[in-house]
């Protein structure tokens, strides 16, 4: 009798010899599906994870450079980085806890998913950058620029997170169509399983 073993670094499968005729064997194939987080490869993750935090820094940046553009300042300077510290403190520690940086982040349930992640990131994160700027300013900051900068970080944040939310599950689509139509080679990976299963049982009869 023989036994179909799977190599662990995923090469050709191994047929071992079985002596004993008393032993219970049972088969499991297993299609990994390019969607699945499971199969979703650590650099692919960690590379979304980079894009989606360093477009988080940016739009926040952003929102701190216009702010001081409208009052005449200087955008290229290290005040724009300091404005934009206590948001950016805020944000992160949100998303972070919140699932800001989970599956539903990276649009594997759909955009609207990851338009909630994000506006929960911001209705916590951004009241905590203005706690954060309160605290290191030592006063509190006035209502206009509270709501001014909920708004504006709102628009910015949310819709950064809905455009690469649909790039992300856009990607994934087309992985997941590929899979479903298969290609030619993919016949010769069944035709060998064939093979292999066809001499397990002629020689285990």
């Amino acid at each position: 009798m023989l036994l179909v073993s799977q190599a662990a670094n995923g090469s050709d499968p191994v047929l071992v010899g079985v002596t004993d005729e008393g032993v219970p064997l049972e088969g499991v194939i297993q299609f990994d599906k390019p969607g699945d987080a499971a199969a979703e490869s650590k650099l692919v993750s960690y590379a979304k994870l980079g894009l989606l935090a360093s477009g988080d820094v940016l739009c926040l940046l952003v929102f701190s450079a216009i702010g001081r553009f409208s009052h005449g300042l200087p955008v290229l300077d290290a005040e724009t980085f300091k404005t934009a510290d206590p948001f950016i403190a805020g944000w992160l520690l949100s998303a972070y806890l919140l699932g800001g940086f989970g599956d539903d982040a990276k649009g594997r349930n759909g955009v609207g998913n990851a338009v909630v992640v994000a506006a929960k990131s911001w209705a916590l994160g951004i009241p905590l950058g203005l706690a954060i700027r309160a605290l290191s300013s030592g006063h509190i900051p006035p209502t206009p620029f509270i709501l001014v900068a909920m708004g504006s970080t709102g628009v910015l944040l949310t819709g950064w997170r809905a455009l690469v939310s649909l790039l992300f599950s856009t990607g994934q689509s087309q992985q997941d169509d590929v899979y479903r139509r298969g290609s030619p080679f993919e016949l010769f990976e069944v035709r060998k399983v064939l093979q292999i299963i066809g001499i397990f049982f002629y020689t285990s009869n």
